[in-house]
């Protein structure tokens, strides 16, 4: 059965990056359009691999993560997070909030096939 991938990315650059690495690995990337949408997806089906784009809006990040971990059933899928790495306070934040992996915007473009395609979101996950 194919890797799943739900991504809580507005950034539509991300967005397409994800998509598209997703693709040529043949993993099912899917982008719920609101925080309660991402639940309900996750909370049906599992995900290997939670991607946060942790500057976004919509998504609430870090309320996010805390409802993600106090799921029985979530709690143990691997979150990765990315930021600009000039946030070390919003890092700090969602570390305590549960996110495994913190990484800045660049390194997570250029990790991502890496990332996806591994069970625990890459190394030092």
């Amino acid at each position: 059965m194919a890797r799943r991938v739900v991504a809580a990315v507005e950034d539509l650059l991300f967005r397409s990056k994800i998509s598209e690495t997703a693709t040529q690995l043949g993993v099912e990337a899917l982008f719920p359009r609101s925080p309660k949408k991402l639940l309900d997806e996750a909370q049906a089906t599992p995900p290997d691999l939670l991607i946060l784009d942790l500057n976004s809006v919509r998504f609430e990040p870090l309320t996010l993560l805390k409802q993600l971990k106090s799921d029985e059933a979530l709690k143990v899928v691997p979150v990765v997070g990315f930021l600009s790495h000039v946030q070390k306070n919003l890092a700090v934040a969602a570390r305590e909030s549960g996110c495994d992996r913190v990484m800045a915007r660049s390194a997570f473009t250029k990790d991502l096939p890496e990332i996806l395609s591994s069970s625990s979101g890459g190394p030092g996950a």
